[in-house]
């Protein structure tokens, strides 16, 4: 199936999660002279615009980031995470422009020309919107060592199954982001297989994993993470993984109806990141970033945990 449009919930709680987490990841990544490597697997269109009709009609982006940015004007800057700061700094330029940047995006504006970018994306329309966004020069850049952007290249192409052929790049050191729609049951299980592929090719790269919190995926959920877990303990005991969870209803908030019938809490109750071999600090950053951002999104119930394995 390739029925989703991640337009239809950009920068919403899922996106502030997984976006916070990636830009500290890419802070501990620019923290040396180095180039390194990026990988996205499902990179969507790259660029969202905030009064999207399709944002419009989940409300979740207004429930969200822009709830978000609206709340900080009220906020002195030192009551703001140190850790925060780039990547609400980022969100913030591109809101200031109607947009909001999704992770191909984000990850350019860290990246310079010695780096590579890769990115997949197998929808027929998204690629060709992800391709004319990335033609133009991020609006901020918070790569210290080059003010020269990265040229990206892009894969039409199944996420999962092109990392696992192409990956390790030349550069060694880099990040995996993986985050598909999980529109089938399959896609819990097609992960973890990719997951064990790749960190044994590239043992030493960064794998951020993405899922989402269903009441009815518990198992599938629970699989994926313990898998990813054992997977990286498997070949080296000391590899540091983090689990981070932010939450916006109660796990059993949403009861299973027809469609027509289902006005009640959305299903998706909260999300996700697993990062294997986690930089240093991303737990404490994490723990900062969630405790800030749950307090200003607009949801019922709030809640975030971080774990580290």
């Amino acid at each position: 199936m390739l029925s989703y449009r991640h337009a239809f919930h950009a920068g919403n709680h899922a996106d502030l999660l997984k976006h916070s987490v990636v830009c500290n990841i890419l802070e501990s990544l620019c923290k040396k002279e180095k180039p390194f490597a990026v990988f996205d697997t499902h990179a969507g269109a790259g660029l969202y615009t905030l009064d999207d009709e399709r944002a419009l009609k989940t409300g979740e982006t207004s429930k969200g980031i822009l709830c978000v940015n609206n709340r900080l004007s009220a906020l002195k800057t030192d009551e703001i995470p140190e850790s925060l700061k780039s990547y609400l700094e980022i969100t913030q330029k591109y809101a200031d422009h109607n947009l909001y940047p999704g992770s191909p995006e984000i990850c350019r504006i860290f990246m310079n020309s010695d780096c590579f970018h890769g990115v997949c994306e197998l929808h027929n329309t998204e690629i060709e919107v992800l391709t004319d966004n990335l033609k133009n020069t991020p609006l901020i850049t918070k790569n210290p060592y080059s003010p020269k952007s990265v040229e990206t290249k892009i894969y039409h192409a199944d996420g999962l199954n092109t990392a696992c052929t192409v990956l390790p790049p030349a550069v060694k050191r880099g990040l995996v982001l993986i985050d598909p729609s999980y529109e089938e049951k399959t896609d819990y299980a097609d992960v973890l297989k990719a997951v064990k592929t790749i960190h044994k090719k590239w043992s030493a790269a960064i794998i951020a994993v993405w899922i989402p919190l269903l009441s009815h995926r518990k198992s599938e959920i629970d699989e994926l993470t313990d898998g990813m877990i054992e997977t990286a303990k498997a070949r080296n005991q000391n590899t540091e993984i983090l689990v981070t969870d932010l939450c916006v209803q109660k796990e059993d908030a949403h009861i299973e109806r027809s469609l027509e019938e289902n006005q009640g809490a959305p299903r998706l109750y909260g999300s996700r990141m697993v990062v294997i071999n986690m930089p240093w600090h991303l737990d404490t950053q994490s723990q900062d970033n969630l405790n800030f951002l749950s307090g200003l999104i607009d949801c019922d119930c709030p809640s975030f945990s971080v774990k580290l394995y």
